[in-house]
């Protein structure tokens, strides 16, 4: 997580990858159509802090629900997610994070 956000680099490659007639399609009688149907997808999150349910500071995560609106508009509906956090707590909260991350990866590999 970048300001809450995403970094600026993973937003340009965004903005270069969400085009008209490329991941995306409108007309006045459907609107808005993602061209990227049926494939799933996932992504992996990193955060300094914790941001999941029952942390108090759930409202701060722009990062994913952006993510995820992004990846919908564009036909990506099966997002699979994968949050590594608190990675700024200190060297144990830290691989222990990443070590429970690399178990879902692994797990959600297998059905990919």
């Amino acid at each position: 997580m970048w300001n809450f956000s995403v970094p600026y680099v993973l937003k340009q490659y965004i903005d270069a990858l969400v085009q008209p007639g490329l991941t995306f399609s409108y007309s006045p009688g459907e609107g808005f159509k993602g061209l990227v149907a049926a494939k799933p997808a996932a992504a992996i999150y990193a955060r300094g802090g914790a941001y999941g349910p029952g942390t108090g500071a759930e409202s701060y995560d722009k990062q994913s629900y952006y993510l995820r609106h992004i990846l919908g508009f564009i036909g990506l509906s099966d997002v699979k997610q994968i949050f590594v956090e608190p990675t700024l707590a200190g060297p144990d909260a830290k691989e222990k994070a990443v070590a429970a991350a690399r178990v879902q990866a692994e797990k959600l590999a297998r059905i990919f």
